[in-house]
């Protein structure tokens, strides 16, 4: 008998090889990033050895790594010498940039090497995470500074996006204070205090982190208009508050985590009381992209993306009437708004 091999076409092969191996680009990309490459280049062209003495970088090294980079089209290459494209422009820091270098620090360092171990999570259903590094990741985080600071730098630009919807379309009629849950750097609270003269804002989260947030309120000139409550919210919140605000919580949670903190908003709330829920929705077209990060937070977190009606149906077991969701024109970003009754 004889064996029948398959011939697949070259494009099918090079797409599964391209998939494979898509590590290698991100991280090239990290290195670039860690070194300080794009801020370097900020100023304009470099040579090599310039770029190298001025990143402390292998000067026999370094070419080869731009070239690579220049393949994919971050940096591009004019007379021996590199600069930055506008793609390239986007990995600096945010101090000087296009501010996505945390988020990819972030991503291309603990959680890189979480996902080195998917397959403990596909057997177990237990994240990655724990296997890599012995530890959930929030303890990770609560025990190293430098991560932490990484994470919620990262955290911090993709919130905006949610800032932007919820500034767009949300109506605030009728709110003067505000419960913001899981409140991180403040960059929610800083956008509503900007845009919202009347409103209060109390920003919610563990010690250490809160704490900075609040600072930074501070010094923003929002000190009579923001308050602080040290804590966490898996255990007590706030009450008198006219709205409480879940900006990209609760997909970090499972189905009994997330039960957890919505039952502690109830607690919290009066009748009538509104909740605002900002994250991304699973959504049928939105294919494997969103899929690929619903994975992403099993692994990282134990976390998960909802669908619209499964996120209704977790509101009113927890006490609350959702109303419909609200998506973003770009599909990755939406809210649901309930009420408390």
């Amino acid at each position: 008998m004889t064996d029948r091999v398959t011939h697949h076409p070259p494009s099918l092969d090079r797409h599964l090889r391209d998939a494979v191996t898509g590590y290698r680009r991100s991280q090239v990309i990290y290195a670039a990033v860690k070194l300080g490459i794009p801020d370097a280049l900020l100023a304009g062209p470099l040579a090599p050895h310039t770029l190298a003495r001025v990143c402390g970088a292998d000067p026999e090294v370094l070419p080869r790594f731009l070239t690579v980079l220049a393949a994919e089209g971050i940096l591009a290459e004019t007379g021996g010498r590199f600069e930055l494209t506008p793609l390239g422009a986007e990995l600096c820091s945010s101090s000087s940039g296009g501010g996505l270098a945390d988020w990819v620090v972030t991503v291309c360092e603990e959680q890189f090497f979480a996902w080195g171990h998917a397959l403990h999570t596909l057997r177990t259903g237990r994240p990655a995470f724990e296997k890599a590094f012995g530890m959930s990741f929030w303890e990770h985080l609560q025990q190293n500074r430098p991560a932490a600071e990484a994470y919620e730098a990262g955290m911090a630009g993709s919130i905006r996006e949610a800032c932007e919807l919820v500034l767009r379309a949300y109506d605030f009629t009728g709110v003067r204070n505000i419960v913001d849950i899981g409140a991180g750097r403040g960059v929610l609270a800083k956008e509503l205090l900007t845009a919202l003269d009347r409103v209060t804002v109390t920003l919610v989260d563990l010690p250490d982190v809160v704490e900075r947030a609040g600072k930074a309120l501070r010094e923003a000139g929002f000190g009579d208009r923001c308050t602080i409550a040290p804590g966490s919210f898996l255990e007590e919140l706030p009450q008198g508050g006219d709205l409480y605000a879940l900006c990209r919580v609760l997909a970090d949670w499972d189905d009994d985590g997330a039960r957890r903190i919505l039952t502690n908003c109830r607690r919290a709330m009066s009748p009538g009381a509104r909740l605002l829920i900002v994250e991304g929705l699973t959504q049928a077209e939105g294919g494997g992209a969103r899929g690929m990060l619903d994975l992403h937070l099993l692994l990282l977190i134990g976390g998960r993306e909802r669908t619209e009606a499964e996120l209704a149906g977790l509101l009113a077991e927890c006490g609350f009437e959702p109303g419909p969701a609200t998506h973003a024109p770009h599909g990755r970003m939406s809210f649901i708004e309930a009420v408390a009754q």
